[in-house]
């Protein structure tokens, strides 16, 4: 997930609004005030809980989302706002920081130090990472595919390979291919290693990982962090893999390097490692921009399992927060839509084995496995079952208390009535008295109209990241073109409805080439970048180019106009018998409705181009 898609999650409209307007109140489903941004006696503005919107009939004719009312009320920029609303999510965002990108020199460098890696393997020196590979099963052609090879044990073999070809040993340092101790002189990072080069979505090599062959430690030992290489961020294979998770829609997660070859081997191509790491927040939203289903295959042991806890909570973001606001006094329960419980599931995999050996001691248990992998609720409730004492009635209650809320707070009731009867069956109760001891039972329906009615809004931050389209198009165009990236005061951030996408416009706004651009964005934003710059667009030339750019504008503004409609239509509605103060308000309201409909007109005549 977009880091500004977290925090909008986390964030509602109401609360951000009513901390800077003390007069904002309930008028039927919505919520109104006199403007903050210009006087007024007569209120018109609005603010629209279930769009997460405002906007106002007034003076000012302007409206939009969370991040473009804190732009305006204090003044500052994209950026600026979202540094406040992370602020107030607890939402930690990463640095700016300038991104080496394609066309970086540290990619032509990884792809020379690959050939001298490949190389060194099929010499005489790689015959120990030879027979190491073929005790594993891997044959030729997987140590093609995958680019593995052999990094010698002497020390600086390889920096006077590539320094004798023209690299400087400054960018050898700066691609962590060299280090330099204290009082010794500059020496390979990677010595005596079987080696995996590292891609990429976009298969350009960013770092390396390798394998100790003499027992040294550590046993894997992975290029430290450089410009283009962030351990966190990467999915070992991913560039592999997504034909195959494209095509099936899901993705498997697991850890090694070796599993990863072995399950592509078998044919089992949707597979990708995490590099021995608990999955992060940028992998998981990673993982979501390519699937839409999830499979964890993670280590079966007690410490794995515990890791695997940690990661859905901190990087997958399973356990929802529903807050019901009363007043000043607030209460919260955690919950995991079901959503959620579909779309993610665990394989619990065999006592001392990894899927590595496991896929290639018998590939259909491992197919088998997938198929059947665990649903998440299951995963957790058993999980925390397994934590508590469930002989203790302390034990029990608190099992309770923790596993109730994340059933009642699944959406399909044949589901939630299934979960109920197996954690009764846990507890050694009947369901009459899992009910009693835990309450009545809340369904999702009425906890999101109590929360509503009272000016909430609930979080779901594990919801799938869809692009948009539209918006995905005109920056394509722009990232691509140097001509039309000079033409984009030409569109309008409230016409954007992704804030990821919003991000990256403001950051061609504020720049003035490219290599800037990639200045002002964090990671994930430069991700976004990088994604659409490889798009293959179709043939075009200059003037067709400029056609399809002034017509994405067009599609925008349209959209944009019917949702101003639609919040037009819904303030009309319900002011049907509205007092005679109120008449100024409802005229202001028909005369914008009368403007957009115009302005519509005209986009449609192809005068509004």
């Amino acid at each position: 997930m977009a880091i500004s898609d977290d925090i909008k999650a986390r964030l509602d409209i109401v609360d951000v609004v009513s901390s800077y307007v003390p007069d904002l109140h309930r008028s039927g489903r919505n919520f109104s005030a006199r403007c903050p941004f210009h006087q007024e006696r007569t209120p018109s503005f609005v603010v629209f809980p279930e769009r997460q919107s405002w906007r106002c009939f007034g003076a000012c004719a302007t409206g939009g989302d969370i991040f473009s009312f804190v732009m305006r009320a204090n003044g500052v920029d994209f950026p600026g706002a979202m540094k406040e609303l992370a602020q107030r999510a607890g939402v930690s965002l990463p640095e700016r920081r300038a991104q080496e990108r394609v066309g970086s020199p540290i990619f032509d460098l990884n792809q020379r130090a690959l050939r001298f890696f490949q190389e060194s393997l099929e010499a005489e020196r790689g015959a120990l990472a030879r027979t190491y590979l073929t005790q594993r099963g891997v044959g030729d052609e997987a140590i093609a595919r995958f680019g593995l090879g052999y990094s010698p044990i002497t020390g600086s073999e390889l920096m006077d390979h590539l320094m004798a070809i023209g690299f400087d040993q400054e960018l050898l340092s700066r691609a962590g291919l060299i280090t330099t101790g204290e009082n010794g002189p500059p020496r390979d990072m990677f010595r005596g290693r079987l080696m995996f080069p590292i891609r990429n979505p976009e298969g350009q090599i960013v770092g390396f990982g390798g394998r100790a062959m003499d027992g040294s430690m550590p046993k894997y030992l992975n290029t430290a962090q450089t410009p283009v290489f962030d351990k966190s961020h990467i999915l070992y294979a991913l560039d592999l893999a997504k034909p195959a998770v494209s095509s099936s829609g899901e993705v498997v997660v697991v850890e090694g390097y070796m599993d990863v070859i072995a399950a592509h081997e078998h044919g089992f191509e949707n597979v990708v490692a995490s590099m021995g790491t608990a999955l992060t927040e940028h992998q998981v939203s990673l993982l979501q921009h390519y699937a839409r289903s999830f499979v964890l295959a993670l280590d079966p042991d007690t410490a794995g399992q515990e890791a695997t806890l940690r990661s859905l909570e901190s990087s997958w973001h399973v356990f929802d927060r529903n807050v019901a606001v009363s007043g000043r006094n607030r209460q919260s329960d955690f919950y995991v839509r079901s959503d959620q419980a579909n779309r993610l599931r665990i394989v619990t995999l065999p006592d001392g084995e990894d899927p590595d050996a496991l896929i290639r001691r018998d590939p259909t248990v491992w197919s088998e496995l997938v198929r059947t992998a665990t649903p998440l609720i299951e995963y957790v409730m058993d999980a925390i079952v397994r934590r508590v004492d469930m002989s203790s009635s302390q034990g029990k209650a608190e099992a309770v208390e923790r596993i109730f809320p994340l059933i009642t707070g699944m959406d399909n009731p044949f589901e939630q009535d299934r979960y109920l009867q197996r954690l009764a069956d846990h507890l050694g109760v009947t369901r009459a008295t899992l009910e009693a001891s835990a309450g009545r039972l809340r369904t999702p329906a009425k906890r999101r109209r109590t929360s509503q009615a009272a000016g909430s809004a609930s979080s779901a931050p594990f919801r799938q990241v869809e692009g948009d389209a539209l918006e995905e198009h005109v920056l394509t165009l722009m990232a691509q073109d140097p001509d039309l990236a000079s033409r984009v005061s030409e569109l309008v951030g409230d016409h954007f409805k992704g804030t990821e996408n919003r991000a990256l416009l403001s950051a061609f706004t504020e720049a003035s080439t490219m290599d800037t651009v990639y200045g002002l964005l964090d990671i994930q934003a430069t991700q976004l970048l990088e994604r659409l710059s490889a798009r293959v667009l179709p043939p075009a030339d200059r003037v067709q180019r400029s056609a399809e750019f002034e017509a994405c504008k067009r599609r925008l503004e349209e959209r944009h106009l019917r949702d101003l409609k639609a919040q037009e239509e819904a303030v009309l509605t319900q002011a049907a018998g509205s007092s005679p103060e109120d008449l100024p308000y409802l005229d202001s309201v028909h005369q914008q409705s009368t403007e957009i409909n115009e302005r519509l007109k005209e986009l449609f005549s192809g005068k509004g181009s």
